[in-house]
């Protein structure tokens, strides 16, 4: 591996050693070229003063887009490592994209900043790792590394333990692409079941006069996907409480835990007390529902190991019977 600026890894190298190489020979598609020339000659217009900008590129410079087969089956995958400038990297790191292929589409599973990432082959899987802010880890800790392999059932990213042994991820840790913000407030995945939807939106709390806009203001519940917590090999989702205003009491509850199912496409599982946070574990499958207590960084965090009960299709604490047949 080719290390350049401090904190950013080039891949070239790497991705040489891992991809096969009738991968390795594949020209990216127009459109991702297009994708990429348009973004990078977009970033150097200067809109004050239109005559300060580069020559305007006509090519990807070199190293940028990058065949890989993370899916392993055989059929060429993109990354885009973007070239690292003020415009594309920030306090979260830079900018990184991964394309993979799915029939004759390219599906945008990663796209996001992140620090020093990092691709490793682990038994079976190629896993793409990288760092966040430590805000997200459970346990608390300066930097916390989140990595994730290609899950053939759901086409997506399905999370995994880190290189740095941790296998327990905060349960609104970071999603793998980045949707921006609409009105002000994080944009929700395309594929979020209605069910999920309809609990977003009831949840949300209004504060200060309606008739004033500059005091008014409404906080809606965050909503994640999780990695498969029944063993239906679908992703499962988390929502978290809105915040609430002074003169109004907290919400009765900490979050929600939603799995996925085909009639309604998600039903409520589980309801945390006030103040719990959700983890899973992510060295098994289904990955372990853990139920914690928020923490800081050097604190022992307090978890309570939740169980699902396929017949009542609810998470209870785990019976000492379950726990001691865990690995």
């Amino acid at each position: 591996m080719v290390l350049g600026v401090p904190g950013r890894v080039v891949f070239a190298g790497l991705w040489l050693a891992l991809t096969p190489v009738g991968v390795l020979s594949q020209e990216p598609p127009p459109g991702l070229v297009w994708y990429v020339l348009d973004e990078l000659n977009h970033t150097g217009f200067d809109i004050e003063d239109p005559t300060n900008r580069p020559i305007p590129l006509s090519e990807p410079p070199a190293g940028v887009l990058l065949p890989v087969d993370v899916s392993r089956d055989g059929v060429v995958d993109w990354l885009i490592r973007w070239p690292e400038d003020q415009r594309l990297c920030g306090t979260g790191g830079c900018r990184l994209s991964l394309y993979v292929s799915d029939d004759n589409r390219y599906l945008r599973v990663f796209d996001r900043q992140a620090w020093d990432p990092d691709i490793r082959t682990v038994g079976d899987e190629i896993r793409l790792e990288a760092s966040f802010h430590h805000l997200n880890c459970l346990p608390p800790r300066e930097v916390c590394r989140l990595a994730w392999a290609w899950d053939p059932t759901t086409r997506s990213l399905s999370e995994r333990p880190s290189s740095d042994g941790e296998a327990v991820v905060s349960g609104f840790g970071e999603g793998t692409v980045d949707l921006g913000e609409v009105d002000g407030r994080p944009k929700l995945p395309d594929d979020i079941p209605a069910a999920v939807f309809d609990r977003y939106l009831a949840g949300r709390r209004a504060c200060g006069n309606p008739n004033d806009a500059d005091a008014f203001t409404v906080s809606y519940p965050a909503v994640a996907s999780t990695p498969d917590l029944n063993g239906d090999g679908q992703r499962d989702w988390v929502i978290e409480a809105p915040s609430f205003c002074a003169e109004q009491a907290a919400a009765d509850y900490g979050y929600e835990v939603w799995i996925s199912d085909e009639t309604d496409g998600a039903s409520r599982a589980f309801v945390a007390a006030p103040g719990r946070w959700p983890a899973f574990q992510v060295d098994r499958t289904p990955a372990g529902m853990l139920d914690a207590r928020p923490c800081l960084t050097g604190e022992i965090c307090e978890t309570v190991p939740l169980e699902w009960n396929r017949a009542a299709r609810v998470f209870r604490p785990a019976s000492s019977e379950s726990l001691s047949s865990r690995p």
